[in-house]
């Protein structure tokens, strides 16, 4: 029996269409997971099947029970009040934000909605409570209040309420993507448990694995359109759309080959995408922004605007208020010209000279096998397009680009301010459309070194080992750094070995730059051959975790290394080895040259020391305080680390700086280049804020989230300058950024200039 029926649905908002024409079924006891990337219509889709969004055509029957009446004159009637309550009931709703009420203790968030709701008299509620929280392992807690939970007993309680309400249909939202990394798994653990009880339910996820686990079918959404359906085997397996495949390649090693390339008149807006082509074929590697410069400056010139530039390649220029918009203050846009520049191994491409060729693959434009430079070439397309319209009215524009975000922020830091004529300025900075970034962290930057010089080992019984790491997610150390599914290969590495007692370090590197989470890591290293099985369980641990789409390897070789070999004999040995290619080497002597079991344990203790990752969050689950530990090298007489630090609090960035400072001196680590990037304290009231606010909520009729983010925005060192600069963040949905698996939305892009454009016309 289907329990729920969803006929060609659809959902608008204003002139944006989010779910289009969707139609699906569920049957009792079915677990239903829906798969898509941000903005696919998953969760609205949630939303309209629990009657919490009014949909505009179509139908949904709960239980056999029609929420749409009929059609008067091609438009849809709801059901009567009494239907519709009683399809309220059938349905539960389990959000990604908990949606606790705060001020009530966790049995009395349960038994509100029995006794008001369901109008059970208050013994038979408090029983109820008592029986789901004793279910849920949480009747320790009955008395508690929200603040005083973890995440996941947060969301626990969620389940909980539900639970007590006993609908037919349980939704889940995302009930993971609000958690501490830490807590997910507790809170999975029990969903996988009410999967058993023959309860349906529906649950959108980015948990790949635990799809697959709890599915019995799976659903992938996309542009608001169901893209594939079937058995999580077929669907996350053997997917057969490219889309798919595409959306599932960050969790699963598929190759993509059918990338089209873009088709700009195809796509719209337009005018936004082919200035981002045109900036596409021009080289900007941060710290390679002179032609770009000369690119901005001869728009200008070409158009007769007033510009501005200075020996940073920051570029200024600003286009005069339309008719009607001359006494209105001059609004302020912002983005910067640079782009990390990553590519996947045996990519041939010279990011000094060669262009980005745009690719689309569905709603997506993408590079191939390179980073793709949205991040900002977006917000550089979006103002180029504001300054040649003829079009858009409003006030005089001030559009400031800025150079070098990417590594040393020199072009924020060093442009003149006297030159900086607005007051309010709109960063085009962000990566998440309907999120807007009104708090930055402060960020700390560091190379730090240990200085070493090689030794000939010559212990007895020592085995040659190499551990190497490969294809993890990496990503922006910022934006990325709360997603524990992306991993840290250094961390990693070391962590396989910072128990061993006999062990001498011959190399090791991984990592490219401080801003970015490494995907890779390699170590060689000498030690006894009877530590293999505890390495290899850790290793084995590592990939059950992170999933078989990484790669980790553990080789041996069969060198045995004491006072009896002679160079000889290892030279023979080495190069018969088929399990290691210690080839790379050069020189037979090189392999006994190790660094000494001090230097050693040294680099070991103060990698696996840096605390890294999500370190504390505030109590609407933003991550306030993170860390990096993005590199790790070899050089001639030192081992150079590169690491990172970003705080939204500064009280917890001191105390964080105090651990730091002693396990640096611990292990005589001696920095080398360090720099503070400066951050934004929260500002709920200004003007800009407000406005932003309001005109998103009047386009799409949805509330635009504020944001305390750990990524580090130039904003920063513009308030520093201009005390009384009101500055927000926004921009599209961008993914992946800072790796090879860089894309941005079309449908997102079109969206956000929509936006923009009412933002420069109110």
């Amino acid at each position: 029996m289907n329990v729920l029926e969803v006929k060609n649905l659809s959902k608008k908002f204003e002139n944006i269409e989010v779910i289009k024409d969707v139609s699906f079924s569920v049957k009792e006891g079915e677990t239903l997971v829906i798969l898509g990337p941000s903005g696919s219509g998953k969760s609205t889709l949630l939303r309209c099947i629990n009657n919490l969004e009014k949909i505009d055509s179509g139908n949904i029957i709960i239980n056999e029970k029609e929420m749409i009446k009929e059609y008067k004159n091609n438009k849809l009637v709801y059901n009567d009040k009494e239907i519709l309550n009683k399809i309220n009931l059938d349905t539960g709703m389990v959000f990604q934000d908990f949606n606790l009420f705060p001020h009530l203790s966790v049995k009395e968030n349960i038994t509100i909605s029995l006794i008001n709701v369901l109008k059970m008299s208050k013994e038979e509620a408090n029983k109820k409570a008592d029986e789901v929280l004793e279910k849920m392992d949480l009747k320790e807690k009955e008395n508690s209040y929200p603040c005083d939970l973890s995440g996941g007993q947060k969301q626990r309680v969620s389940i909980a309420r539900v639970l007590a309400i006993n609908p037919k249909i349980i939704c889940m939202d995302e009930p993971t993507s609000a958690l501490d990394p830490e807590l997910v798994g507790e809170v999975l653990k029990t969903i996988k448990q009410l999967s058993k009880e023959n309860r349906t339910m529906i649950i959108v996820t980015h948990e790949i694995k635990f799809a697959e686990e709890v599915a019995d079918r799976v659903i992938f959404m996309d542009g608001g359109i169901i893209v594939e359906e079937g058995k999580p085997e077929e669907v996350i397996k053997r997917p057969q759309k490219p889309r798919t495949k595409e959306f599932l390649k960050r969790y699963i090693n598929f190759e993509v080959n059918d990338l089209k390339e873009l088709d700009i008149e195809e796509n719209e807006p337009r005018e936004v995408i082919e200035f981002f082509k045109e900036i596409s074929d021009i080289p900007r590697e941060s710290g390679n922004e002179e032609r770009i410069r000369d690119y901005l400056v001869n728009f200008a010139k070409e158009r007769n605007l007033e510009y501005y530039t200075d020996k940073y390649f920051n570029v200024i220029i600003r286009k005069e208020a339309s008719e009607g918009f001359e006494n209105e203050e001059i609004l302020g846009f912002q983005a910067h010209t640079d782009m990390i520049c990553e590519k996947i191994e045996g990519s041939t491409h010279d990011f000094s000279k060669d262009p980005i060729k745009l690719y689309q693959d569905g709603d997506f434009i993408t590079a191939n096998g390179t980073t793709l430079g949205a991040d900002n070439g977006i917000g550089v397309a979006y103002m180029l397009a504001i300054l040649d319209s003829n079009k858009i009215k409003g006030p005089k524009i001030e559009c400031i680009f800025t150079t070098q975000e990417e590594t040393t922020m020199i072009g924020a830091k060093e442009i003149d301010e006297s030159q900086i004529k607005c007051r309010k300025m709109i960063s085009l900075d962000n990566g998440k459309q309907g999120k807007m970034v009104i708090s930055s962290a402060n960020c700390m930057e560091w190379f730090g070194e240990i200085k070493t010089e090689k030794i000939d080992l010559l212990e007895n019984d020592l085995t040659l080992f190499e551990l190497t790491y490969s294809n993890f997610i990496g990503g922006h150390s910022g934006g990325n750094i709360g997603d524990i599914k992306r991993g840290n290969p250094i961390k990693l590495g070391i962590e396989v070995i910072e128990n061993i007692d006999e062990i001498y370090i011959q190399s090791l590197e991984g990592g490219s730059r401080v801003n970015v989470i490494p995907r890779d890591f390699k170590i060689c290293f000498w030690a006894r051959e009877n530590e293999y099985g505890k390495m290899k369980e850790k290793v084995n641990k590592q990939i059950r975790f992170y999933g078989e789409d990484v790669n980790i390897k553990l080789n041996r070789s069969d060198i045995k290394l004491g006072r009896e070999n002679n160079e000889k004999d290892i030279e023979n040995e080495l190069y018969e080895n088929n399990d290691i290619n210690i080839k790379e080497n050069n020189k037979q002597k090189e392999i006994r040259k190790v660094y000494s079991k001090n230097i050693t344990k040294k680099i070991i203790n103060f990698v696996n020391s840096f605390v890294n990752g999500a370190i504390e969050y505030d109590d609407n689950n933003n991550v306030v305080l993170s860390a990096n530990f993005a590199a790790a090298k070899c050089l001639e007489n030192s081992v150079r680390f590169e690491y990172s630090l970003r705080a939204n609090n500064l009280k917890l960035r001191d105390k964080y700086l105090e651990n730091l400072r002693k396990i640096e001196k611990e292990n005589d680590i001696k920095i080398s280049w360090e720099q503070e990037l400066k951050g934004i304290e929260p500002d709920f009231e200004n003007e800009l804020v407000k406005k932003c606010s309001i005109i998103y909520k009047e386009i799409f009729d949805e509330e635009m989230e504020l944001k305390i983010s750990q990524g580090v925005v130039e904003g920063g060192f513009f308030k520093y300058k201009i005390e009384d600069l009101e500055y927000v963040c926004i921009g599209p949905n961008t993914f992946d950024v800072h790796s090879p698996k860089e894309r941005v939305s079309i449908k997102s892009m079109q969206v956000t200039w929509e936006y923009i454009k009412k933002i420069i016309f109110s």
